[in-house]
């Protein structure tokens, strides 16, 4: 599966983006927007995007002919979205949803890539609902699509 961005041409070393102590990621002194990439060791090459100096979009992993290993979505920082981790035949193996870091449900598919084969929702404890409570009040983003969704690869 070819993602519909490239990461490998819009990415800049690494090296070149720096993180200050507020987290946020700069390029000299610009907050920095754009891709960061490298390639791992067996050639598959690891990319993170950034809007205004903060993770946001999608990072993961793909190989040298440009399939998808792993392509998970990040939202102000936070993982935050559907993560997607895909087969070494392209087909999909599982799918995650993450709110603000947290794991709220996982979707595991059959070997041809489509077929549900088990669904589970998470359970947090009142520290947990706590902490995401607060997250929704003070950090506001829309919903996270639900494990309906976990095949659609337009949804994340």
């Amino acid at each position: 599966m070819k993602p519909n961005y490239d990461p490998v041409a819009l990415t800049v070393p690494d090296d070149e983006v720096e993180i200050d102590d507020e987290l946020v990621y700069r390029r000299g002194s610009e907050r920095f927007t754009g891709f960061t990439g490298r390639t791992r060791y067996g050639g598959n090459y690891e990319f993170q995007s950034f809007k205004d100096g903060l993770l946001d979009g999608p990072s993961g992993e793909i190989t040298p002919e440009g399939d998808l290993v792993v392509e998970e979505w990040y939202r102000g920082n936070f993982l935050y979205g559907i993560t997607r981790k895909f087969r070494q035949d392209g087909t999909l193996a599982t799918a995650i949803g993450y709110e603000y870091g947290f794991v709220v449900w996982t979707v595991k598919f059959d070997f041809d890539g489509s077929s549900v084969t088990s669904t589970e929702l998470a359970e947090f404890d009142e520290t947990q609902m706590k902490t995401l409570g607060m997250f929704r009040r003070e950090l506001p983003m829309p919903p996270v699509p639900g494990p309906e969704y976990a095949g659609d690869l337009q949804k994340h």
